[in-house]
Formats: structure tokens, C-alpha cells, sequence
């Protein structure tokens, strides 16, 4: 199996194809870089507001809460529509990813296959749940979640607490990496094998397994061509630091209106931006993996007829051994 031409095919697959698949990634990524920026703005935030930092302040969480009230009825129309806002940005970071990736892969598929794109989208649809499910499972090793655990122990236990638990944390950290890996093909198998979450965990299993080497050659691959992870990092973090260093600037030139609206302006089409780049990345790895999948797939299914083809001819040997065949005599005329 060569690696290099799965990389080669893959990225011509995306060049060629990419308006078309471009908003299967981009669109996700959109949503998430949004969810990410509000998410690292309350973690500096919540920091800011800490003991850790500021050991003479005072957490209060039932002052915070009469603040955002009074704040909504001071602004109750703002209010109502950053809350319907907020809502519709969280149900798209939640319910499109799983549906757009089961898109993405058999669109992918039909491409590679030679066939029209028609049902994919509906194939994306029936495969929610499973994908949705999987998506929910993985996200409990994520790197997000255990950040969001560490640093709510490390504000409100302290530092001596956190290095206590740190131990658990790192195995934590490692045995989801490790399940990352072996679950590397499960949402493959739940699109185009239409098999359920558990079968789709168990048989991505045994694929790693039988295939460890390549699978870990690829996924070194990715991460040095996509840089993915970096990229993610790097967009999400610049763009809430710049939003709020454009807020403060026009604030201390008494602009505030002008300046949330160009920081809005500005953070928006450099989220836009960053979207479009992680769905680059994002269809790209996709099709490098479906084409991985498909191929190894292949090859253990060609392996298991070789083996069927000869237990059976190996069984047919021994259920019907040789019959000696007595030489008959001549008949006396």
C-alpha cells in the first residue's frame, strides 16, 4: 500500500472538488471557531477573576448572576437577542458537524467511486444519531474537556489540589489518546458500512490492529501536512485577543459603539477566513482517510477470501479423503 499516492489522490480529489466540498468543512468550522473564541474569552475572563491571580478578589457567583440581571432588564431587546443569537450558534456547532461529516464521507466515496453525488446529503441525515453518539463519546477525552476540568480546579482548589490530580489527568489524557487511534475508522464504518456504534468501534478496532503501522504512518502524515491542530489554535486564539485589543483601543478614544461594531466586523471576517482554511484542511484529512479506509478494507477482505478459499479447500480434503479404487478383473468370456 502506498502512502504517498493516498496523499497524492487525496489532495487532487480536494483541488478538484473542493467548491463543491469546501462547505462541509468550512461551515462546522465556523461554528466552532465562534463557540472556541466565547469559550477561551470567559477561561481569560474567569483567570482575570480568580485567587490564582488576583488573591484579593472575591469570587462571587450569586453577584455575577445579579449583574447579567441587571443587565437584561437594562437592555432587554440587546439581551433577547444575543440570548436567540448564542442559542441558534450552539445548536449549529452541535447538531451540524455530525451531519456534515457523513456528507463529507460519502461524498468523498461517490467521488472516488466515479458516481453522482446525488443522496448524500440524505445518507448524512439517517447517520446522525450514531455519528452524534460517537461524537459525544470521544468528546469526553477531548483536550476542551480536560482543560475546562483543570482549569475549574486549579481556580477553585488551588494549586496544591491540581498537582495532586494532575497524575489522573495525564492518564486521563492518554488513554483517550489511545482510544483516538483505535477508534480511528468507527465513524467510516457508521457512513458507509451503515453498521451501529458498537459494531463500528469494534470492527475500527480490529482494522488499527491488523494495520497499526499504517494507520500511525498516515495519522503522522496528516499532522505534518494539515497542521490542523496548530492552525485551530493558533486562528482561535488570535481572533479573541485581537477582538478584545480593538475594543479597548476604541473604548480609550471614547468610540466604544464604533469600536464593537468594527470588532465585530473584523472578528467575523477573520472567523470567516479561518473557516474556509480548517474546511480546507478539514476535507482534505477527510479524504485521505476515507481513501486509507477503503483501501485497507479491501486488502483484509481479499486476505479473509484467500484464507476462506483455502480452509475450504483444505476442509473438502479432509472431508473426502481419496477413495482407493480396487482394479477389477477381467471377466472370463
Amino acid at each position: 500500500m502506498d502512502t504517498r499516492n493516498t496523499v497524492r489522490k487525496a489532495w487532487q480529489i480536494t483541488q478538484v472538488y473542493l467548491k463543491k466540498l469546501i462547505w462541509y468543512g468550512a461551515v462546522p468550522s465556523f461554528f466552532s471557531i465562534l463557540v472556541s473564541s466565547a469559550y477561551l474569552a470567559y477561561q481569560y475572563n474567569a483567570f482575570q477573576h480568580s485567587k490564582l491571580l488576583n488573591p484579593e478578589e472575591n469570587s462571587n457567583i450569586l453577584g455575577t448572576i445579579q449583574t447579567l440581571f441587571d443587565l437584561i432588564k437594562q437592555y432587554p431587546a440587546l439581551s433577547v437577542s444575543l440570548v436567540i443569537t448564542a442559542v441558534i450558534v450552539f445548536l449549529c456547532y452541535t447538531l451540524l458537524p455530525p451531519i456534515f461529516n457523513g456528507i463529507l464521507i460519502a461524498a468523498i466515496t461517490r467521488i472516488n467511486d466515479y458516481q453522482e453525488l446525488e443522496g448524500v446529503t440524505e445518507i448524512g441525515v439517517r447517520r446522525f444519531f450514531p455519528m452524534f453518539e460517537f461524537r459525544l463519546m470521544m468528546g469526553s477525552f477531548s483536550v476542551i474537556t480536560l482543560f475546562t476540568e483543570s482549569s475549574f480546579v486549579l481556580r477553585w482548589w488551588g494549586e496544591s489540589i491540581f498537582f495532586v490530580i494532575l497524575p489522573f489527568l495525564l492518564f486521563v489524557s492518554f488513554v483517550g489518546f489511545i482510544l483516538s487511534i483505535l477508534f480511528t475508522y468507527s465513524d467510516f464504518y457508521i457512513v458507509l458500512h451503515n453498521k451501529p456504534l458498537i459494531k463500528s468501534i469494534s470492527g475500527s478496532c480490529v482494522l488499527v490492529l491488523a494495520n497499526l503501522r499504517h494507520t500511525l504512518l498516515i495519522s503522522i502524515l496528516v499532522v505534518l501536512i494539515g497542521i490542523r491542530a496548530i492552525l485551530n489554535v493558533l486562528l482561535v486564539l488570535m481572533i479573541p485577543m485581537l477582538i478584545v485589543v480593538l475594543t479597548s483601543y476604541f473604548a480609550t478614544i471614547q468610540l466604544a459603539v464604533v469600536g464593537i461594531i468594527l470588532s465585530v466586523i473584523i472578528g467575523l471576517s477573520l472567523s470567516i477566513l479561518a473557516a474556509y482554511l480548517l474546511g480546507l484542511f478539514h476535507v482534505f484529512t477527510t479524504t485521505v482517510w476515507v481513501l486509507t479506509f477503503k483501501q485497507l478494507v479491501e486488502k483484509n477482505t481479499s486476505l479473509k477470501n484467500e484464507e476462506n478459499g483455502e480452509d475450504n479447500k483444505m476442509a473438502s480434503d479432509i472431508a473426502a479423503p481419496p477413495v482407493e479404487v480396487e482394479p477389477r478383473l477381467p471377466l472370463d468370456g
